[in-house]
């Protein structure tokens, strides 16, 4: 019998993406669908993310803070501070005691542009669940917490939940 060329044998089966390979489909998938809802209010991801710290904490915070909160430079927070100040999204006050300190606060502005992409990111997050019950979501999100912890990436461990708090997008 004769067999076959090797270049007219069957083709292979399909190999299962590596789940690395789909994590990054989704961040990029993620981003760009962020960064679309994010337009229409002239935000990129970084103020946005910026925006929601500022919101997350309730407080004034400093540059250096908010750089080590949304996983920035302080060179580029400075950049992004700067943007936001010239949308009147945030003011910046001069600290009390550091003459060199200039901490940032939404401002009534921001507070309603935050809300708004708030919003739009809400309503993304739902469609890119919706094939999901609410149990397999809460278990999709501990599974990603998980995840980052497991690679020590920034989300405080069960234990320490109340001293840290991650923005609600990546920067």
């Amino acid at each position: 019998m004769n067999d076959p060329p090797e270049s007219a044998a069957a083709p292979p089966e399909p190999v299962e993406p590596r789940i690395s390979y789909v994590i990054a489909r989704l961040e990029r998938a993620v981003r760009a669908q962020i960064n679309e809802r994010l337009r229409p209010h002239g935000l990129t991801t970084l103020q946005y993310t910026t925006l929601s710290v500022l919101g997350s904490r309730g407080q004034p915070l400093s540059n250096a803070q908010l750089a080590r909160r949304a996983y920035m430079t302080p060179q580029a927070m400075i950049e992004v501070l700067n943007a936001l100040e010239d949308k009147r999204l945030i003011r910046r006050d001069p600290h009390p005691n550091h003459r060199r300190v200039y901490p940032a606060s939404l401002t009534d502005d921001g507070r309603r542009v935050l809300t708004l992409c708030d919003a739009s990111v809400e309503t993304m997050e739902e469609e890119m669940l919706a094939a999901l019950d609410p149990a397999q979501r809460e278990r999709f999100a501990e599974w990603l917490k998980e995840c980052v912890r497991a690679l020590h990436a920034g989300l405080p461990s069960e234990g320490d939940r109340g001293q840290a708090t991650a923005a609600k997008v990546v920067a």
